[in-house]
């Protein structure tokens, strides 16, 4: 390191000068890359139990930032009071400490919990879990300029080129934590492998300064946690009511494939929210509005052509290929290939493509008989596939005598209404006729809501449904008339576009509703039957 001017900042100690300004930019770029995979697990800790919605990621990208800043600030000061190297590494020491007890701490944090509304929740659980780490992260950057600034000419420099390599940490973790750690290994596996990382950096100082007693110790407590870990943490995940298929992080969050034993039924569940129900012996969905979809499309005669943008548990794709259709469907998460077939008796032979639904609609060059939007049991809602212009494109792959069918949830009656009425007016604003089917619910509900479109005029009622089998006749859908809500009317809507694409914002409400439903049922179902939402 370059000589020190006399009256800048007290002298640095011997084993500081044997240390090069380059290890001090390594660490920077460990640190960066550290903010941002807890960042990224924080959210996927908080998903199962709260979700992956705007309300989880404001809150997390709040305290984020609310950390960082309040380490700025306390190391800024730290810095200027203790501007040695060992202040560094005892900071870097506390931080892996709260990386490594993050997963244990935050499973607790987010159980005491439930009982707050979505909002306190996650601002509550963030700030317990997520905002110490952040904290001692960002007392690291100001620490480090101050030790590698050996007069105010370089300060400006030397401040860019910390942040510049800490932010390209960041960008790579991002990468590394998003697509790979935490889909393959999980998010404690992904916790722990940070934890370690961090936890070299003051092990070698300390060992080189000859300190060891505290590596030792730290070493010592680390090594407590993962035998009480390894002894602790191993549950059966076979309980009387309850047995549990698969569990992995992805994509989407959370994916989870529970039995009903004593009912048997068998669930498809992203971060505790229910995506596909069916019935284990005959291996049909219990959800009417895949029987709803099936029955309306099997005028349509063999061989034609569906594309459905959703997969889920493949429920529907099984009904359509009853009726000898041809199907495609475009699913965002691959996993959900993979679960459809083992777990919910998905046909092998069912093209499924791995593609953001919206992409694919641009790309196709192919004309559908019938297109199926079921993407509204995920609480984000595909906001880009709910506007003008996506409708246009939609319309374009549709044949003349094509249908379409657009599964939502939402109430039709009252402010909230807003969601509904707004994708029936930008439907209609896209030249497509647009009507509500009848599906028995109140419109003061946030129930099920099946949108029937097409290019031309279409007579459900001057159909013939004798194609279908009888599965579904116990549910007494209306053939003759009734089928469809009469005169709906759209005009309150808004209009919805690329430029204003709005449907998170809509869904909120339903989100609250569906996500209450999750903590209130599904989520203490599986508490008390020890099965671990977090692992």
């Amino acid at each position: 390191m370059n000589k020190i001017k006399k009256g800048f900042k007290e002298p640095v100690t011997i084993s500081e000068k044997q240390i090069s300004d380059k290890v001090f930019y390594s660490i920077s770029f460990i640190e960066g890359a550290s903010v941002m995979a807890i960042e990224l697990i924080g959210a996927k800790m908080i998903a199962p139990f709260y979700g992956n919605s705007l309300y989880v990621w404001a809150s997390v990208l709040g305290i984020t930032l609310g950390g960082l800043a309040s380490g700025y600030f306390t190391g800024g000061f730290l810095s200027k009071k203790f501007p040695k190297a060992r202040t560094l590494f005892f900071v870097i020491l506390l931080a892996t400490l709260t990386v490594f007890i993050m997963p244990e701490w935050a499973n607790v944090i987010l159980k005491m919990t439930l009982n707050l509304n979505i909002i306190m929740a996650t601002l509550v659980s963030c700030f317990f879990f997520l905002f110490p780490p952040l904290f001692f992260f960002g007392m690291t950057s100001p620490v480090i300029i101050n030790i590698l600034t050996n007069d105010a000419k370089t300060a400006g420099k030397i401040s860019g080129n910390v942040y510049a390599v800490s932010t390209v940490g960041g960008i790579l973790m991002t990468f590394l934590t998003g697509f790979y750690l935490i889909p393959e290994l999980g998010i404690k596996t992904t916790t722990y492998i940070v934890a370690f990382v961090l936890f070299f950096i003051p092990l070698i100082y300390f060992v080189y300064i000859k300190r060891y007693i505290v590596p030792l110790l730290i070493l010592g407590i680390l090594g407590l946690l993962i035998a009480r870990k390894t002894i602790t943490s191993y549950k059966d995940i076979i309980s009387k009511n309850i047995k549990v298929h698969y569990k992995t992080d992805g994509l989407l969050g959370q994916m989870l494939v529970v039995d009903e034993i004593k009912a048997m039924k068998r669930a498809l569940y992203i971060n505790n929210t229910s995506q596909s129900f069916m019935d284990i012996p005959t291996g049909r969905s219990q959800w009417k509005y895949v029987h709803r979809i099936a029955l309306y499309s099997s005028y349509k005669p063999e061989g034609s052509k569906v594309l459905i943008c959703g997969l889920g548990g493949g429920n529907l794709v099984n009904e359509f290929q009853r009726l000898g259709f041809e199907v495609d469907a475009v699913e965002i998460d691959e996993r959900m290939e993979m679960v459809a077939k083992k777990y919910f008796f998905m046909n092998d032979d069912v093209n499924v493509i791995i593609d953001d639904a919206r992409h694919f609609i641009k790309t196709c060059k192919k004309k559908y008989d019938i297109i199926v939007f079921d993407m509204t049991s995920g609480e984000n809602q595909p906001f880009n596939l709910y506007t003008q212009e996506c409708f246009n494109e939609t319309k374009d792959i549709m044949k003349e005598d094509g249908i379409m069918f657009l599964h939502y949830q939402n109430v039709l009656q009252g402010e909230y209404a807003l969601a509904a009425k707004s994708i029936g007016k930008t439907l209609k604003e896209a030249g497509l006729l647009c009507q509500l089917i009848e599906t028995g619910f109140k419109w003061n509900e946030h129930s099920e809501r099946m949108f029937f479109i097409s290019k031309i005029p279409i007579d459900l009622t001057k159909q013939s449904y004798k194609r279908r089998d009888r599965f579904a006749d116990p549910f007494n859908f209306p053939v003759k008339a009734h089928i469809f809500i009469a005169q709906y009317d759209f005009s309150d809507g808004m209009l919805l576009t690329d430029d204003k694409p709005i449907m998170d914002f809509l869904h909120l409400n339903t989100l609250a509703t569906l996500r209450g439903g999750s903590i209130k049922q599904t989520i203490p179902v599986l508490l008390k039957e020890k099965i671990e939402i977090l692992e």
